[in-house]
């Protein structure tokens, strides 16, 4: 079957007259334009060599070589044969349950009618190139193995000769008789990557142009400079990762289809950059000083002392429903059974592992750090844990002192277990949370992802 999926600092430059001609606005972000040359500029240096990148080119790739082939040989896939081919996949839809009609599916999945039929007459022109070359007989089937395996040793023998990023010659690769064109290569990736994907990209560079137009003193140098500092901070981070261990932070990058000089380059290192600019500028030492001392009780309910913890959790209602099976007080009878036999964190864990409906940062009995704010779990609960638990130096001996529990919530009945504790951290490190919180205001004060207004039509959903 033919390999092709139905929905599968770079300082924004400065802009061209929207009125021009050739000036498409993609997006905007209150006052501040985006255009559409700008997002493909970003999302060829995100993903002309990134994995998915690379698996939307070679659909490309796919798709115009079967074409080309088809042409060189003389194959034509008919209207009937398509027809046919999409009944098919109608028959497919409706006995799956996915929707009542393939153009209901099509709609749902946010596919284009045209695109959709588009693929079909590549399909059976792949399907009836691979029975000629291989010696299949109309009568027999053809696998998609064998479809595949076909379409690889036609691409192996032709030959790809690619060309290096940000391709200077408007050409991506050659694989004769195909020749891919950036701005092929450019649509595709607009039409392939999620809707999400394109959300976000867009938010970055109006964000970045957003956040230069606030910093207009801020010269050059000092824009390269911060940009250098937050790249090698991110080369630190990786480098003490015990998960990279061993790892090269360029083969790490590489991995992700980039270069330290195509990082420095994308708009999130830039906004990374400036934000931290701004706070060093704006407050200094004394100021982040002071902002701590004036939300004391914010700063050290989220980065202050925490508790490690797993729990377990039971849904539960007043009545029970198909989506709750159980009432409160049946909730509050299974989860003191279950605790009758837990005499260690690891039978903790196993019962959570099996039996918790917790989701998310709770889900399956999974360490989390719960601060005096938890975002995750009750205020009460929480409050309740750090009665008891709080402040002690050392942990609870006995098991049944390490739990907490069951208690009654909107939605259920939940049990806390007491894993570890987190000392509230010195003054070194509570002034990076301070940093960064004063950071993530400061970039939410300048744009706020809610406020991007995109205008992609045609663009595929997520």
């Amino acid at each position: 079957m033919l390999l092709l999926t139905l929905g599968l600092c770079m300082a924004p430059h400065a802009l061209q007259d929207p009125t021009a001609p050739d000036a498409v606005v993609c997006a905007t972000g209150r006052d501040t334009i985006l255009e559409l040359a700008e997002l493909d500029e970003l999302l060829i240096l995100r993903h002309a060599r990134s994995p998915r990148g690379r698996e939307i080119l070679r659909h490309l790739l796919e798709g115009r070589l079967v074409n080309a082939i088809a042409m060189e040989r003389g194959v034509v896939a008919t209207e009937a044969e398509i027809a046919e081919r999409i009944g098919t996949l109608e028959e497919q839809v409706r006995a799956s349950g996915q929707a009542q009609s393939l153009e209901e599916y099509l709609k749902e999945s946010d596919i284009d009618p045209t695109v959709f039929a588009e693929y079909m007459r590549l399909a059976v022109l792949q399907e009836k190139l691979t029975r000629l070359a291989v010696g299949i007989d109309d009568g027999d089937s053809v696998t998609g193995e064998q479809q595949s395996a076909w379409l690889d040793a036609e691409i192996e023998e032709r030959g790809v000769r690619e060309e290096s990023p940000p391709f200077p010659r408007g050409i991506v690769l050659v694989c004769p008789p195909v020749q891919l064109k950036t701005s092929e290569f450019r649509d595709h990736l607009r039409t392939q990557l999620p809707q999400s994907e394109l959300q976000e990209a867009c938010y970055h560079l109006l964000l970045a142009q957003r956040i230069r137009n606030r910093m207009p003193d801020v010269s050059p140098t000092e824009i390269a400079r911060a940009v250098a500092d937050e790249v090698a901070r991110r080369r630190k981070e990786a480098e003490s990762d015990p998960t990279y261990s061993g790892i090269s932070f360029e083969r790490l990058l590489a991995s992700q289809g980039l270069t330290p000089d195509s990082l420095s380059r994308d708009p999130s290192v830039s906004i990374a950059a400036l934000s931290g600019l701004y706070v060093e500028r704006v407050y200094g030492n004394d100021g982040v000083r002071a902002a701590y001392n004036t939300e004391r009780e914010y700063f050290d309910g989220h980065y202050g002392e925490a508790l490690g913890v797993r729990a377990l959790f039971l849904g539960a209602a007043r009545f029970t429903n198909e989506f709750i099976p159980r009432t409160f007080e049946t909730a509050e009878k299974e989860m003191r059974e279950m605790l009758e036999v837990i005499e260690s964190e690891e039978e903790f864990l196993a019962i959570s592992e099996g039996r918790s409906e917790a989701k998310g940062a709770l889900a399956k009995g999974v360490l989390h750090w719960m601060p005096k704010l938890d975002k995750h779990i009750g205020a009460a609960l929480v409050g309740e844990a750090f009665s008891r638990w709080g402040g002690r130096s050392e942990l609870p001996t006995d098991p049944k002192g390490r739990l907490l529990g069951p208690r009654r919530t909107p939605k259920g009945y939940a049990v806390l277990w007491l894993s570890s504790r987190r000392p509230a951290p010195a003054w070194e490190i509570m002034t990076l949370h301070v940093r960064q919180d004063l950071r993530r205001r400061f970039i939410e004060d300048v744009l706020k992802p809610s406020e991007v207004v995109m205008n992609l039509p045609g663009i595929a959903g997520d």
